[in-house]
């Protein structure tokens, strides 16, 4: 194995493990000698493999974004659902703890790229996009429907409700009422 495939290898390999840290303990989890300890190795150790912490939280972010989007795929199986299902399919599949961890971190990215961090807003839009992406493969939208912004309208709805599901359970529980009612 040549050097650079081995360094590449144990990056990957670090990328994962950084990213069940950053599941498991959101985005301050990633302090760099906190995160090296956890993982046996040393804050130089972690630059050498990825140059800068930009890098490094680029990639795990990448990682997490990855693999967010296979749940999300996995939850469809190439089925298309009808544009009133898929703001409830897509609240539902947030609600379950397997993908709360990938909920929260999510929250955590929004909120520092709404105070202008340049490397979380690269973030934010790249699993916006993905999100978006799934939402147009997994919907069964009727001709002539404008299917990315109808997207990206669900996704502002899901994420909105997310958001108060977390923060105001009452007030989500009435606005996923009515959501639901105009869905119907």
């Amino acid at each position: 194995m040549e050097i650079s495939t081995a360094r590449g290898a144990r990056r990957a390999g670090l990328t994962e493990a950084l990213a069940d840290l950053a599941l498991q303990g959101g985005l301050d989890a990633l302090s760099l000698r906190p995160a090296a300890a956890k993982l046996g190795t040393s804050d130089r150790m972690l630059l050498y493999y990825f140059g800068t912490k930009a890098a490094l939280l680029d990639d795990v972010l990448g990682c997490v974004a990855h693999r967010f989007a296979a749940y999300l795929a996995d939850s469809t199986r190439n089925v298309r659902i009808p544009p009133h299902l898929m703001v409830g399919h897509t609240l539902a599949l947030m609600a379950k703890p397997e993908a709360r961890p990938f909920v929260e971190l999510w929250f955590e990215v929004a909120a520092r790229a709404t105070r202008g961090d340049a490397l979380h807003a690269r973030a934010a839009s790249k699993i916006a996009e993905g999100w978006t992406d799934w939402i147009v493969r997994s919907v069964h939208f009727p001709a002539g429907t404008a299917s990315r912004s109808a997207a990206a309208m669900m996704l502002a709805i899901v994420n909105g409700l997310a958001l108060l599901e977390s923060t105001a359970p009452s007030v989500a529980a009435a606005a996923r009422s009515r959501v639901q009612a105009a869905a119907a």
